[in-house]
């Protein structure tokens, strides 16, 4: 008897449940389709987070720059200061993106009826170097063996770090220090204007 049973084919019902199973399972273009829409949707809540976490910070950030430059127009004592100038201390300053060697920069401060970044006193040094402002200022010496000295001939008394043995008779503000540097070397200027009391 089972020798019969195994010379007859299967019963149609058999085959037809395994097309059923196979046909339920996703294909591979289905499986493939899944997968991408899968990654896209991956993506799209990664840049939903980023989004959401991001644009905070950067909220935060402009409030507290335009907060800033608020508190330095109200320290103004008298007198305003130009359009895109700010104010500290009774003194405007208009801060540049374009370089220029250290004449230059003094000519073009000219131009703007003001002068060269210059430095009052230590609260004003420490101020420059919180808006981390890069400026060349108007001090210089006449060779590496002669002494800083500011533009009207004082004796300028700050630390000047210089370390290049090539000739830098020049002063630039830095974030971090006031260091030398070649005075026909494009630099960021600051002029300054002092407001009338």
């Amino acid at each position: 008897m089972n020798n019969l049973m195994k010379n007859y084919p299967e019963p149609n019902l058999a085959k037809g449940s395994r097309k059923q199973k196979i046909r339920g399972l996703p294909s591979f273009r289905e499986k493939f389709v899944a997968v991408i829409l899968g990654i896209i949707c991956f993506v799209l809540m990664y840049t939903v987070v980023r989004v959401i976490t991001f644009i905070p910070s950067t909220l935060i950030q402009e409030q507290n720059n335009s907060s800033r430059i608020t508190r330095l127009q109200k320290e103004s004592h008298c007198g305003h200061c130009p359009k895109d100038w700010f104010t500290y201390s009774n003194n405007c300053y208009y801060i540049t993106f374009e370089e220029k060697t250290w004449n230059g920069s003094l000519t073009a401060c000219a131009s703007r009826n003001s002068t060269l970044l210059y430095l009052d006193d230590e609260e004003e040094l420490k101020f420059l170097k919180s808006l981390s402002v890069m400026s060349w200022i108007p001090v210089f010496r006449e060779d590496r063996d002669h002494p800083w000295k500011w533009q009207n001939g004082s004796t300028f008394k700050l630390q000047i770090s210089d370390s290049s043995p090539e000739k830098r008779n020049c002063a630039v503000l830095s974030p971090e220090v006031i260091k030398s540097d070649d005075c026909e070397f494009p630099n960021l200027y600051t002029c300054k204007h002092k407001l009338e009391n």
